[in-house]
């Protein structure tokens, strides 16, 4: 029977973590799995009122999973509307490849705090773009690069994301690896058919996480690949002025001064926006966010949990809310118990002193 309930915990991490990855349809399937071994387990059960919880999961699971096809049913229309033909024989690699196939649902209001940010990130791109007669009488042109700097976790994928939300547009996200890794020898050219798929769109973000990575410095480097791809790179940025005001470009790393100078002057990363760490009222809207829906004891306060949490970032602060979580859930389903969360489950070590004192 624990072989049961260890599986449907597996599967439940499993599909939590498809579902952060907008992969809904294999978030189902886990969801699917984790019904199924628990139903198991409450079959095994000879204790009444604990197999009873058990059946009572199982369903829950089960409703989840049908939940989600609206989501998967959407996921495949748009992906069918934004589909594309097959690259032709020889013209190199398809870049379509990288194309988030439903167009991102995040917006800025999901975003806790970084109202800074937002600000900065509505003047220079997001008004250009859905007020183009005030911005041509003004001359502020739209589209271009931007550079979005800062520790990790603190939401730059995430302000990408709602940046192609809040403009509607098709958001491509590719890593460094994939680029340089996929096409052995043919990176540079890889870099060119990302930027040409992403024209072929009225509005496009293209978000490149690592970017450091991609473009870093050349002075003292001995590879010859890297020798041609920031050429490239740089050649794209610079046909971006003027040619396609449609066509944006964000840019995130943790560690700026890795960056070619090149990249870094106006006309290519035209704007650098500092994403910090969470302030306490950012903190505090991350666990609401995340503890939504959760049962909490009455004696949690959230303003005093964001308080001791000074110094972490949002991607440390939702993963501290899973865990605590995890605690009275595993002890449900292994123990026949049922509690609601309590202070001592957001602790880092397990019990005594909670995060952050």
């Amino acid at each position: 029977m624990q072989l049961q309930l260890d599986r449907a915990k597996d599967h439940l991490r499993l599909s939590a973590e498809a579902q952060a990855q907008s992969d809904f349809k294999q978030a189902r399937v886990h969801l699917l799995h984790a019904a199924r071994y628990m139903l198991e387990a409450a079959q095994r059960t000879d204790i009444a009122p604990v197999q009873a919880q058990r059946y009572d999961y199982a369903r829950q699971f089960q409703e989840r999973a049908d939940a989600l096809l609206p989501r998967i049913e959407a996921q495949q229309r748009a992906q069918a509307a934004h589909a594309r033909p097959a690259a032709e024989p020889n013209e190199g690699p398809d870049a379509t490849a990288w194309l988030v196939a439903e167009r991102p649902d995040v917006r800025f209001d999901d975003v806790a705090g970084l109202d800074d940010v937002k600000q900065q990130i509505r003047l220079k791109i997001i008004y250009p773009f859905t007020h183009p007669e005030e911005a041509a009488h003004f001359g502020v042109r739209s589209g271009g690069g931007i550079l979005l700097y800062g520790p990790p976790g603190t939401g730059k994928t995430l302000i990408a994301k709602a940046v192609a939300g809040e403009l509607e547009a098709a958001f491509f996200t590719v890593k460094p690896s994939e680029v340089m890794s996929k096409w052995v020898g043919e990176a540079e050219q890889n870099v060119g058919a990302l930027f040409k798929a992403a024209r072929a769109y009225e509005r496009a973000v293209i978000f490149l996480d690592e970017v450091e990575a991609l473009v870093p410095k050349r002075r003292g480097s001995n590879s010859t690949v890297m020798q041609r791809v920031v050429p490239q790179f740089l050649a794209e940025l610079d046909g971006m002025g003027g040619r396609h005001p449609g066509l944006l470009l964000i840019g995130a790393t943790n560690e700026p001064w890795l960056l070619d100078a090149a990249v870094m002057r106006p006309g290519r990363f035209d704007e650098k926006i500092y994403v910090p760490l969470p302030d306490l009222a950012a903190r505090q809207r991350i666990l609401e966010l995340n503890l939504a829906g959760r049962p909490l004891v009455p004696e949690i306060s959230l303003a005093d949990l964001a308080q001791r949490l000074e110094g972490y970032s949002g991607a440390d602060i939702a993963h501290i809310c899973q865990r605590a979580c995890e605690i009275p859930f595993l002890e449900a389903v292994t123990q026949g118990t049922q509690r609601d969360v309590q202070v001592t489950d957001f602790c880092g070590d397990g019990g005594g002193q909670a995060v952050g004192e």
